[in-house]
């Protein structure tokens, strides 16, 4: 029975397994079924995955490793060992093995937007660029994969889809805060500044401590010559992430009009 599971029952089994965060569980009932059936591929695979939420890293590729032994065609095993490697920061090694994945399981959209981060990694953006539009095909309504469609069509320099990128992934998740503060990072980019503090306000407004929001919108700001707003949301930054953003606002040239202000001079100390 558990040989003839396919990729929906896997996924309809982790995801319950997941929900109840039940995986030292999972794992001691895999230990069993091994025990008595060592060449279960399906199961080494499920335990990798468990093994792999656990932050047990290295085991879990062991458990990929030892599934495709067996069965060396097994989608989700492949798949399995991509996701760790780019956990591993390995993005050439998860390269390969996601490119196998989707040579195995083409319709696969976690895969095909799995390689895509890998290959945003890589900085291999046209490519990237490619694995997102394929999980889009196969899933359009996932707005991670506009989202990330949208930072590789900013590092191609195609500001204007990038930013119909991030519209399309807003539409379908209006709450996404991460969404809105890249919304404002492009617009920033266009010179759009008053439009850019409305997407970063629109952010913080869904998480008011998301640092990165209040940095960015401190630029803007800061580009646009209003000194003691710029100063008042790079303090707000910096008191979030210290190490971060004094770091950041020493070399940053945005702020070069401020460098030398009394009050920036204080905030970039790295005693802040």
């Amino acid at each position: 029975m558990v040989q003839q599971l396919d990729s929906a029952s896997w996924y309809s089994h982790s995801s319950s397994l997941y929900g109840q965060g039940v995986y030292e569980g999972a794992i001691a009932q895999y230990d069993q079924l091994l025990a008595n059936q060592p060449d279960l591929y399906e199961v080494w695979t499920y335990r990798g995955y468990a093994l792999e939420q656990l932050g047990q890293l290295r085991e879990a590729l062991a458990n990929f490793e030892q599934a495709l032994k067996v069965n060396s065609e097994f989608a989700l095993a492949w798949h399995g060992k991509g996701i760790v490697f780019a956990k591993l920061s390995d993005y050439d090694e998860a390269l390969t093995c996601l490119d196998k994945t989707v040579k195995l399981a083409p319709k696969d959209p976690k895969a095909w937007y799995n390689r895509g981060n890998a290959l945003i990694h890589l900085q291999r953006f046209e490519e990237a660029l490619t694995s997102f539009n394929r999980t889009i095909e196969l899933t359009p309504d996932d707005y991670k994969a506009w989202y990330h469609r949208s930072k590789t069509l900013t590092n191609l320099g195609y500001l204007y889809a990038a930013l119909a990128s991030l519209e399309k992934a807003l539409s379908i998740k209006p709450d996404c805060y991460y969404a809105w503060s890249y919304r404002g990072t492009v617009l920033k980019k266009l010179g759009s500044y008053e439009d850019a503090i409305a997407s970063f306000d629109h952010s913080l407004r869904i998480k008011p401590n998301h640092s990165d929001a209040w940095y960015n919108k401190a630029r803007c700001y800061a580009l646009q010559g209003n000194i003691k707003q710029a100063l008042c949301y790079l303090h707000r930054a910096i008191k979030l992430n210290p190490t971060l953003y004094t770091a950041l606002a020493r070399v940053d040239s945005d702020f070069s009009r401020l460098h030398s202000h009394p009050q920036f001079r204080a905030l970039i100390q790295p005693s802040n």
